[in-house]
């Protein structure tokens, strides 16, 4: 299975409001990055101002630097493969990086949260990201 990493740049995205590009783009990919860490994919969302030797260490996000600067960011790679630069991935992008098998997770979003309390029913957590979530029983 691939190594999926989105490298970000922006500051503080997830204190961007909801309903602004960067927030709302954050919040989805960095749900979808979770949940499918949640079934067993290795995603990782990285942040320059948190994760600063992470990007140090990466040939690919060197090469980015010296190719686009800060305007390749956000981008995603796949095992140091660059796969998307100046935005952030769309969920497609991502699921199509890793097997087949990662695919039932839309079918079956709760599951990626089992023993979590939310059981992918929580609205909060699943409302940006386009994962449908469980509807509530009547």
């Amino acid at each position: 299975m691939k190594t999926i990493r989105v490298y970000d740049i922006n500051l503080s995205p997830e204190m961007q409001p909801m309903d602004s590009e960067i927030g709302s783009e954050y919040r989805r990919v960095t749900t979808m990055l979770y949940t499918l860490g949640a079934r067993g994919a290795d995603t990782k969302y990285l942040n320059l101002h948190k994760d600063a030797l992470t990007f140090m260490d990466s040939p690919a996000v060197q090469q980015i630097m010296r190719g686009d600067g800060m305007e390749g960011f956000p981008c995603m790679t796949a095992d140091e493969e660059i796969i998307v630069t100046g935005r952030y991935p769309t969920n497609e992008e991502i699921l199509e990086q890793l097997d087949a098998d990662m695919l039932q997770l839309l079918a079956n979003p709760s599951g990626a949260f089992a023993g979590s309390g939310c059981n992918g029913v929580c609205c909060s957590c699943h409302s940006s990201c386009g994962v449908p979530t469980a509807q509530p029983q009547a």
